[in-house]
Formats: structure tokens, C-alpha cells, sequence
């Protein structure tokens, strides 16, 4: 059986009511009928954290054409939209 591997990484972790609400979307997640790597993995559990009370919330995926072969994610999950400074 080919294994599907996801870091998943909780951007807020000192908060742990946010902490629970993405430890208990991604228990649904990994015994759910879709590949526990997949975007679309990803995008329900952004849709189960958002339900548990953070509207904001989102997940980033990150991952290479190697780890993508590999069945291997990178979820990062924050409480809301990241603020990116772009220099100019």
C-alpha cells in the first residue's frame, strides 16, 4: 500500500483552542475517503478549521515535483491570512 506522508505544521501553536481545532480536522482528514497529501485534503481541512470558529483560517501547501511524486505534503495551518511585506 503506498503511504501518503504530510508535515503538517500549526503556525500558532501557543494557541491551543486554534491548536485542537486543527488537530481535530486533521483526525477527520487522515481517516477520510481522500489521500491525506492531496490539495484537496488540504482545502477541507481549511474548510473543517474554519467551521470550528476561525473564518480566516488557511492552509498553505508546500511541495516539491519530487515529494509530489513521493506522495509527501507540507500543510502549514495559521489562524488567518499571512501578511507578506514585499520590498521595493
Amino acid at each position: 500500500m503506498l503511504e501518503h506522508r504530510v508535515e503538517l505544521k500549526v503556525v500558532d501553536w501557543d494557541d491551543t483552542r486554534f491548536r485542537k481545532a486543527v488537530e481535530t480536522a486533521w483526525e477527520q482528514i487522515r481517516h477520510g475517503v481522500v489521500d491525506a497529501d492531496s490539495t484537496t485534503a488540504a482545502a477541507h481541512l481549511q474548510i473543517l478549521v474554519r467551521a470550528a470558529g476561525y473564518p480566516a483560517a488557511n492552509v498553505t501547501v508546500h511541495r516539491t515535483v519530487d515529494e509530489a511524486l513521493a506522495h509527501v505534503s507540507h500543510f502549514e495551518v495559521r489562524p488567518g491570512p499571512e501578511n507578506v511585506l514585499l520590498g521595493r
